[in-house]
């Protein structure tokens, strides 16, 4: 009986951290949506056409690039001050934003250890 309850209680506080790195925001359509994540090189969204990072250095500075290394028409995002912004949201913009790569590792006495990073999902106000 003590390890279940031990297992219970672990569990628990398992989605308890877990839920804590998931933010949802509601925002107006059309309306300029700045979205950072601090020292982030890249943004990681995944909208209804699929998965897309945006990059703030490289070659691809300032664009948007979909999972196959195509660069997505990129004249709504914008940077400003390490922040990507996207000037008129939209239905096209909803989804879940996260920095690339989206984990947090830490460094023990006997290795490495891991935990999923911020999670920020945007919706347009019903």
């Amino acid at each position: 009986m003590a390890k279940f309850i031990f297992l219970i209680l672990c569990s628990s506080l398992f989605f308890i951290y877990a839920e804590s790195s998931l933010s949802q925001w509601n925002v107006k359509e059309g309306e300029e949506v700045p979205i950072e994540f601090e020292g982030a090189k890249k943004i990681k969204r995944s909208v209804s056409s699929g998965d897309q990072i945006f990059y703030f250095d490289g070659p691809n500075k300032g664009k948007m690039v979909d999972e196959n290394g195509k660069v997505v028409d990129s004249s709504n995002f914008k940077i400003s001050n390490g922040t990507l912004v996207i000037k008129k949201f939209s239905k096209a913009d909803e989804g879940s934003y996260s920095e690339e790569p989206n984990m947090i590792m830490t460094k023990t006495e006997h290795g490495f250890s891991g935990v999923p990073g911020e999670t920020l999902v945007i919706n347009i106000e019903p």
